[in-house]
């Protein structure tokens, strides 16, 4: 009679021991993450624009300085252009400084500008590149402004720049900006 009392003692020790005993798998190793591609713009027809530069425009009669300093910047993926223009009369007696950014959109094969001031202003512009010696940027504000701007490289250390906007009453003006390059 023992037979039946230790084959159910022993039935029940090996279910406690089925189930005190944790379950054993294999890991699997967990997947190698995938690299994000980042594709840094090719600025090598841009890079004579890096430093600073002094420039003047013809506004009301007078002309306008500007300072601007330009840089590669945010891990190689934009220039950064740094702009300082000082009062000049009586109609704007506060500096205005600005920050463009130059960029390389591969989705739509275009070079992209945008720019921000501390007069409020902003601007969003693109550009197909270089066509010899000179770049043409087009652009169309959401309040209904636009402009177009065909810079010129003159040499590695001069440019100028045939600017004309249309505000969003449709009045045109054109402006001509020369710089010069004063530091690297």
């Amino acid at each position: 009679m023992k037979t039946p009392v230790l084959w159910t003692l022993g039935a029940v020790a090996f279910a406690i021991g089925l189930v005190a005993t944790p379950a054993m798998t294999v890991a699997q190793p967990a997947p190698a993450p995938t690299p994000v591609p980042m594709s840094k713009p090719d600025f090598s027809s841009m890079m004579f624009l890096t430093g600073t530069w002094t420039c003047t425009q013809m506004l009301r009669g007078k002309q306008r300085p500007d300072t601007s300093t330009t840089t590669i910047g945010m891990d190689g993926m934009w220039m950064v252009t740094q702009d300082v223009a000082p009062p000049f009369d009586q109609y704007r007696t506060f500096p205005i400084n600005s920050t463009s950014y130059t960029g390389y959109d591969p989705a739509i094969k275009q070079w992209i500008g945008v720019e921000v001031g501390s007069d409020g202003s902003y601007g969003i512009a693109t550009s197909p590149g270089w066509q010899g010696s000179t770049i043409t940027w087009t652009g169309k504000n959401l309040d209904g402004s636009s402009g177009t701007d065909v810079v010129t490289k003159v040499s590695d250390t001069e440019t100028t720049d045939n600017s004309t906007g249309t505000d969003a009453q449709g009045k045109t003006t054109n402006v001509t900006i020369s710089c010069k390059k004063t530091g690297n």
